[in-house]
């Protein structure tokens, strides 16, 4: 049975750059490294590492994803709220087969991996600047708002010994 991931227990986790975010990803490595991670969500860690690249890698090299006319107009309404916000409300599904959606049961490594390399390539200087399915036409700094805000969610739902 799915565990509702707005009542599931997670990590209150705040990124302001992505050197942040890459210092939590050190953290879970040398936990997963001894043996010490576990999740609170449905996924595994490689599905939660490989989702949050993806989102990622949208802003980098587009998608030809439609996520349709509701979920635009619902994206276009909150737009400014989720520029604003300092973190990401849990609980949201996305369709079935929508393309953010990890791969079943793609490993620890190959999804750390994936996410090491689109940062990667933000360090190597490309610009997310494609437009988003669900927020439109975005800045660089605004994508990396919505990845930063949607990786600490996400990456709440892993857990480790000493993890705050």
């Amino acid at each position: 049975m799915p565990i509702n991931t707005k009542t599931a227990p997670r990590r209150m986790l705040s990124f302001h750059c992505s050197a942040c975010l890459k210092s939590e990803l050190d953290r879970i490595q040398a936990a997963h490294d001894a043996g010490s991670t576990a999740t609170t969500g449905n996924w595994t860690e490689g599905e939660i590492l490989e989702h949050c690249a993806k989102l990622f890698e949208v802003g980098l090299d587009g998608t030809n994803e439609n996520l349709g006319i509701v979920a635009r107009a619902f994206g276009f309404l909150f737009r400014g709220m989720i520029f604003r916000s300092k973190s990401m409300p849990p609980g949201y599904q996305l369709p079935k087969g929508a393309k953010l959606l990890p791969t079943a049961g793609v490993s620890f490594e190959q999804g750390m991996q994936r996410m090491r390399r689109v940062l990667q390539r933000l360090d190597d200087g490309a610009l997310m600047t494609k437009r988003s399915p669900f927020l439109g036409a975005m800045t660089h700094a605004r994508w990396m708002h919505v990845n930063l805000i949607h990786s600490q969610l996400h990456l709440g739902f892993i857990t480790y010994a000493g993890a705050q």
